[in-house]
């Protein structure tokens, strides 16, 4: 980043080639699987950085920085969402990532996953997209938030516990419809 910083942009290839598919995995998620939006908000997110290069201090990592960027990408495109259509755009966690088997069961218990995730707030999906799905740890999320560890350990304990008890009553509500 330092080559990149001094002015020698084309060193950021190095930089995009090395942070492309993580950061297509995040917005993937976070567009419910939309493509061209996903490659979209990755440019955005390069075009930010060479941009604002300088406010790269290099404490904290690179990573920590482009996904703090990308956040805030993702806030914006939100934001453009709801205001052109009306409606939050919400997340939604695509099940090639979340699961590896296809019979019945499986399916159906993604589907049940799925539509508990969508039953989240925006932000409490963020979270578990950050910390479960793409593994970041809580000092990396919080970093990328902008707040404390210690409440990002809260919020994502809370949003599993609230996932959960949405994901118990729709399952629940699947096996009372199968059993009539």
């Amino acid at each position: 980043m330092g080559h990149v910083i001094g002015g020698e942009i084309d060193k950021m290839g190095i930089l995009y080639e090395r942070y492309k598919l993580p950061l297509y995995a995040y917005f993937f998620k976070l567009t419910r699987g939309d493509n061209q939006a996903s490659e979209d908000l990755v440019h955005t997110v390069f075009y930010r950085a060479i941009r604002y290069k300088t406010s790269f201090t290099g404490q904290g990592s690179f990573k920590n920085w482009l996904f703090r960027i990308a956040h805030n990408v993702g806030i914006d495109h939100h934001r453009i969402i709801r205001n052109q259509n009306g409606y939050n755009a919400e997340i939604k966690a695509t099940q090639t990532l979340l699961y590896e088997h296809n019979d019945l069961e499986k399916n159906e218990q993604r589907a049940t996953l799925e539509k508990a995730m969508n039953k989240l707030k925006p932000c409490e999906r963020e979270l578990l997209i950050l910390g479960k799905i793409e593994c970041l740890k809580y000092k990396e999320i919080s970093d990328i938030l902008g707040t404390t560890e210690s409440n990002v350990k809260i919020r994502i304990f809370r949003a599993l516990k609230k996932l959960k008890n949405i994901y118990t009553k729709l399952e629940n509500t699947r096996y009372e419809k199968s059993r009539s």
